[in-house]
């Protein structure tokens, strides 16, 4: 929470919240009678519902003293439901855990050494795209996400400052990947080439022109040697999911982008792979049990053809003929 001492602190009673959920369902709880502690950037309250770090919440104040978007920084269980910290969704932290594991770049879905034409350009597009008053693709959350990349890809100084965290934080490994899920268990191999795949997938995606990584540099960003690394690039350049250049660098074919495009909505690790927003403990989660009446049991059995290919159990071929 915010700390108490703060000359600037200030409270509401009277106040509602709004949030997506993990289905992107939206909620709304009326929070009146709850005090809402703010500063000029920050605010705090207790919430019976878990609402994760990173999530954007709405915050509307009955007398109007605090109106806005917010990014949820904290939440911590106490008690009975849960206290959460959040700040002002137009002013980035790029050490916050909302920025960790996050590239502006893949969010506005843009090459690094894009000019400021390009940047603005690319986010109208998206912006007009996503903006909430879209009926058709309207996303509140992927909107604030986009203006907040926005604001700080579209200032020279901020851009600077952003790139100069950006390589700091290239130089380590995806917080993903210091689990322990991709060094032992009987999914570590399926999980590293998972990993593999969904570096050389994003950096096509994002520098079309230098879509190779070097072994030395999956070393570097998964966190592991290149022993541990060679079952897995053999494999997947057999199954043809990857090429090797003549530089040695590997690269993920169109059959490679094609088998994440097509799991990574059904398999949440793979997802957070792709999306660069993992977190240490994503590996060892166990997949849901399906619903009966929530189709979820064509997700669970998709989610068993992807460990089975990426086993070794059935190849590609056979995967695309079953489906």
């Amino acid at each position: 929470m915010i700390g108490a001492h703060r000359s600037d602190l200030a409270q509401i009673e009277s106040y509602s919240i709004t949030w997506q959920d993990e289905e992107g369902k939206r909620q709304t709880r009326d929070l009146s009678g709850v005090p809402l502690q703010f500063t000029d950037r920050e605010l705090g309250f207790f919430c019976k519902e878990l609402i994760p770090s990173g999530r954007i919440i709405r915050v509307q104040g009955r007398d109007g003293s605090r109106n806005g978007a917010y990014v949820v920084r904290d939440c911590r269980r106490d008690g009975r439901g849960y206290r959460i910290t959040a700040e002002c969704a137009d002013d980035p932290s790029y050490e916050s855990p909302d920025f960790q594991g996050t590239d502006l770049y893949e969010i506005l879905q843009i090459n690094p050494k894009a000019d400021l034409e390009t940047i603005n350009r690319v986010f109208r597009m998206m912006a007009t795209r996503f903006h909430p008053d879209n009926p058709e693709t309207g996303d509140e959350e992927k909107f604030l996400e986009l203006k907040r990349a926005h604001s700080v890809l579209s200032d020279p100084r901020r851009r600077a400052e952003y790139n100069s965290y950006r390589e700091r934080r290239d130089d380590g490994p995806n917080p993903i990947f210091e689990n322990k899920g991709f060094v032992v268990g009987i999914e570590s191999e399926m999980n590293r080439r998972l990993g593999v795949l969904a570096l050389l997938y994003n950096q096509r995606r994002i520098n079309p022109d230098h879509p190779g990584v070097s072994l030395l540099d999956l070393e570097r960003k998964i966190d592991l040697p290149r022993e541990m690394l060679s079952f897995s690039t053999w494999y997947l350049k057999a199954k043809q999911l990857v090429s090797v250049a003549d530089n040695c660098d590997y690269t993920v074919t169109a059959d490679g982008a094609e088998f994440l495009e097509k799991h990574a909505s059904e398999n949440e690790l793979l997802a957070s792979l792709i999306n660069g927003r993992g977190s240490k403990n994503q590996a060892e989660k166990a997949p849901r049990q399906p619903t009966k009446d929530s189709g979820e049991e064509i997700v669970q059995s998709t989610k068993t053809d992807v460990m089975l290919l990426m086993s070794g159990v059935i190849d590609f071929e056979e995967l695309t003929a079953v489906a």
